[in-house]
């Protein structure tokens, strides 16, 4: 016989009639609700009124313990799951939802202790403490659905694993991209030689980059103060950078110097220094920041160049002085050979004489042409014409006019593509240009041939607009006299009213405003001048 029968055996006949009948006798089938709760307080761990489990139906050992064994198994996790769950909430302070968390340890551990007395009570029958324990978990159970309702919207907020990820993969490369850009940030500024700095009005601190230090040569960590800033500079520029932060601070305005500094090892050096301050909501100055930049290379090499070109300005208006006596000087002189020349009576000559004297009118004659010419020179030079708007085929019109015999006994044709009317230019200095163009196309044209002249007017791929003059006359040997074309009294053809003034003339002028002219020809196969206008020099 098995312990479980012969314990069987040895129960009383009333609880083997109760648990066989499925009946029991009603003791308290009079009394009321308040009287059967206290009973049922009273009698919480009573074991007399129902019979283990055991001997409650026909339980086999195999169909027993595996209920046994199962209910504690369960209670056995249930009771290490909040172990865990108290261990993370424990160690992430930052989990959004804690009481979430909290309500799950109890209820989990609250089920995982119905299951335990479920096993219990195969031995020993605590049917009212396993109500008891049952009624609290379904307590804790609705509230955890209660308050799982209510902060549901909120949990549907929380990203997933795959958001975070994707969050992690974008700052990742945001950070890769911020770090090469503070790499090559750091190496302009070191090869710039630019720092930054900030001064904070309230403690009257300074904070400086890197740079900085090394542009001070130094330590920028013990540039605190103002007074450990002004020891740098000398004492002009003390007052300067003293004054600059004052207005910064009580106005709110920025500034931006150009001052001379001592390093900590001796060496004075330019520097840029400026800044920019930071207003709050009621205006009041927070932050002041700024740059300071190591130009002492530039700024060495603009003071040679400011006084080189003093000296160059001190010497051309000399030069100009002694051009302007020279010119004049000479010009008393041909004048007087000129005068005197005609007081001679040629009569009185014999014939030697007479030819000698001759010459000596003729190079009197040509020394008072070249000082002419000189002259209307020095004028373009150091004289400048302010543009006036002109419709440049009336102008051209105005000078075929002028050259209408010339045109006519040459049988010339000229002709004219302009795509724009006006230009903004000196109106004696283009028809100057004009007239010498045309005048030097009727003249050096081809033997037997009339002159074929053509004039364009357009603007360049700049935007600049550009005259152009083009002839089918001898043209000139660019490979043996481009550097001379524009030289004064050069001529490349010979001809009775050759003098090599004209171009040297046109040259000037352009370049006078601003301008430029280029030069393309062949021998035989005539002439092109470009000339580019500048209207905004």
């Amino acid at each position: 016989m098995t312990p479980q029968a012969a314990q069987h055996h040895a129960i009383s006949d009333d609880r083997i009639t109760l648990c066989h009948t499925g009946s029991a006798p009603l003791k308290t089938g009079e009394q009321g609700l308040p009287e059967q709760v206290a009973e049922f307080f009273r009698g919480i761990f009573s074991q007399s009124e129902w019979p283990a489990r055991w001997y409650c139906g026909s339980w086999s050992d195999f169909h027993g313990w595996m209920y046994i064994i199962s209910d504690i198994l369960i209670w056995a996790a249930y009771f290490l799951i909040p172990i865990f769950l108290i261990r993370f909430i424990r160690s992430r302070k930052d989990f959004p939802f804690p009481k979430t968390i909290w309500l799950f340890v109890a209820f989990i551990a609250f089920c995982g202790a119905t299951h335990l007395i479920d096993a219990l009570i195969f031995w020993i029958p605590v049917y009212r403490f396993s109500a008891l324990v049952r009624f609290a978990t379904a307590i804790i159970s609705m509230t955890t659905v209660y308050y799982l309702f209510k902060i549901f919207p909120n949990v549907l907020l929380l990203r997933s694993v795959s958001d975070l990820q994707r969050e992690i993969d974008e700052r990742t490369a945001v950070e890769e991209k911020l770090a090469e850009s503070e790499f090559l940030l750091s190496a302009a500024s070191n090869v710039g030689k630019l720092g930054g700095w900030e001064y904070d009005p309230a403690t009257g601190q300074f904070r400086w980059t890197a740079t900085c230090g090394n542009i001070l040569e130094t330590n920028e960590e013990h540039i605190h103060s103002e007074t450990d800033l002004l020891r740098f500079f000398p004492e002009p520029y003390q007052l300067i950078v003293r004054a600059a932060l004052r207005e910064s601070i009580e106005t709110g305005s920025s500034w931006d110097h150009e001052l001379q500094l001592t390093t900590a090892t001796g060496v004075r050096k330019w520097v840029r220094f400026s800044a920019t301050p930071s207003l709050n909501a009621s205006g009041q100055v927070t932050q002041i920041r700024g740059i300071i930049m190591d130009i002492d290379r530039y700024k060495t090499l603009e003071l040679k160049l400011v006084k080189s070109i003093d000296q160059m300005a001190q010497k051309n208006s000399q030069l100009q002085s002694f051009t302007h006596i020279l010119s004049h000087n000479l010009r008393n002189h041909s004048s007087n050979i000129a005068l005197l020349a005609d007081f001679v009576d040629e009569s009185t000559l014999t014939k030697d004489n007479e030819e000698l004297f001759q010459k000596i009118k003729t190079v009197s004659r040509h020394l008072n042409g070249t000082l002419d010419d000189l002259s209307q020179v020095i004028k373009i030079r150091d004289n400048h014409l302010e543009g006036e708007k002109l419709n440049i085929r009336e102008v051209t019109e105005q000078v075929l006019s002028v050259l209408d015999e010339s045109l006519h006994t040459s049988q010339a044709e000229i002709g004219m593509d302009f795509m724009e009317e006006e230009i903004t230019f000196p109106r004696i200095y283009l028809e100057s240009i004009l007239m010498n163009l045309i005048s030097n196309g009727i003249k050096y044209k081809k033997d037997s041939q009339h002159p074929v002249i053509q004039l364009r007017f357009y603007r360049n791929e700049k935007g600049l607009k550009v005259l152009e003059y083009s002839d089918q006359g001898k043209g000139i040997d660019l490979s043996l006299h481009a550097d001379k074309i524009f030289g004064l009294y050069k001529t490349f053809h010979k001809h009775e009213d050759a003098h090599g003034v004209g171009l040297f003339l046109i040259k000037n002028q352009i370049e006078a405003q601003g301008g430029n002219i280029q030069v393309f020809s062949k021998v035989d196969a005539g002439i092109t001048f470009k000339i580019t206008f500048n209207e905004n020099a």
